[in-house]
């Protein structure tokens, strides 16, 4: 079986707001330490396998704050577009806040989170 990754996609993820790869026949991923080397392959490992590099599975991927607080209501999501055996293959995954008022309550409060898988 041979896999050829095509594309890559971030969005909120971990300490990345938006970044889009294209890879080509050699791509190389440079940078000074703390620049998102690590987290570019934690998102693909997180796509595929709910892990991280160091096959951890909790591990955090939201968005933080210059305070490190994480930042609520958005949409953390990583996109591959792959070559499986020559075909194309395209792979979603969408984490999400859950938020629910109950009744009585004037305020939401964060409830869990959602993951949807898209193919």
């Amino acid at each position: 079986m041979n896999i050829e990754i095509k594309k890559l996609s971030l969005k909120n993820f971990k300490g990345i707001k938006k970044l889009d790869i294209d890879f080509g026949k050699n791509t190389n991923i440079l940078g000074d330490n703390g620049t998102g080397k690590t987290t570019i392959f934690d998102s693909f490992t997180w796509l595929l396998f709910d892990k991280d590099s160091l096959d951890r599975k909790n591990f955090n991927i939201k968005t933080l704050d210059d305070n490190n607080n994480e930042i609520h209501n958005v949409e953390h999501l990583v996109e591959a577009h792959l070559l499986l055996d020559g075909e194309p293959l395209e792979l979603k995954k969408v984490y999400k806040e859950k938020w629910t008022k109950k009744r009585g309550e004037q305020n939401q409060e964060l409830t869990g989170h959602t993951t949807n898988y898209f193919v």
